[in-house]
C-alpha cells in the first residue's frame, strides 16, 4: 500500500466516524472499540487508530483511563466555553473580511455565496448546515488571517459536528440567515466596527440556541 493510499482508507475512516457520531450511529459516550470499526467499515486497524488519534485532536472523541476512546459526551457548559471565544475570533474574522472587501474577489465570492442562502435556507436541514459552514469559511478566507482561521477550526469542527446541530439548525436557519443579511451588509460596506458587532451578536444568538437544543436533547434522554 502506497502512502498516499494509506491516507486515503484514514481519511475514508475519519469521515465515516465522524458521520456516524453526526447521526448518532456513534452514541455520546459509547466506546470505540478499534475490532469493531474495523469490522463495520472493511479496514484494518492502523487506519483506524490514526482516525482515533485525530477526532481526539479536533475534540470528538475522549481517551479515556480504563475506557479507551469514548464518543465525547458535550453538555451546556462546554457550548458556553466554546462560544465565548468563537464570540471574539469571528467578530474579528468579519471585521477584517470588511476591511479586505475590495481586495482580489472577495466581493464576487460573497455575492456569489448569498445569493444560494434563499433557496438553502427554504430547503434547510443538511443544506443549510452546508450553506452555513462554507459562509463562514468564506469570512475566514477573506480576512486572510491563517491564526484566526487555525483557531476557528479548533473551536468550530466539535460544534458543526457534534449530535445537536442538526436539531438547533431546523430551528433557528431563518434567524441565522438575517443575521448573514446584516454580517455581509456590513462588510460590503467595508465597516469593519459594524461587522465585527453584527458578528459578535450572530455568533452569541447561535451559542445560546445550541445550549437550548442541548439542553431539550438532554431532557428527553432522562428516564
Amino acid at each position: 500500500m502506497t502512502q498516499d493510499t494509506e491516507e486515503s482508507v484514514v481519511d475514508h475512516t475519519i469521515n465515516a466516524l465522524r458521520a456516524g457520531i453526526r447521526d448518532h450511529s456513534f452514541a455520546p459516550g459509547q466506546r470505540l472499540i478499534v475490532a469493531d470499526i474495523t469490522r463495520r467499515l472493511g479496514v484494518s486497524a492502523g487506519p483506524v487508530r490514526e482516525a482515533i488519534r485525530r477526532l481526539n485532536g479536533e475534540g470528538l472523541i475522549d481517551i479515556q483511563p480504563n475506557r479507551g476512546a469514548v464518543v465525547r459526551r458535550f453538555d451546556a457548559a462546554d457550548i458556553a466555553e466554546i462560544f465565548s471565544v468563537r464570540e471574539a475570533v469571528e467578530a474579528r474574522a468579519a471585521e477584517l473580511a470588511a476591511l479586505n472587501i475590495d481586495q482580489g474577489d472577495n466581493r464576487r465570492k460573497l455575492d456569489e455565496i448569498m445569493a444560494e442562502a434563499p433557496d438553502a435556507e427554504a430547503e434547510g436541514g443538511p443544506r443549510y448546515i452546508d450553506h452555513n459552514a462554507r459562509f463562514h469559511a468564506l469570512i475566514y478566507e477573506m480576512a486572510g488571517n491563517n491564526k484566526l482561521r487555525e483557531v476557528a477550526e479548533g473551536l468550530t469542527l466539535p460544534i458543526y459536528r457534534m449530535q445537536f446541530h442538526q436539531l438547533m439548525v431546523r430551528r433557528s436557519a431563518t434567524t441565522s440567515a438575517r443575521d448573514h443579511d446584516r454580517i455581509v451588509d456590513a462588510i460590503r460596506r467595508g465597516d469593519g466596527p459594524a461587522a465585527f458587532q453584527a458578528m459578535r451578536d450572530h455568533v452569541r444568538r447561535s451559542g445560546l440556541g445550541m445550549q437550548e437544543a442541548v439542553a431539550t436533547k438532554l431532557n428527553r434522554l432522562k428516564p
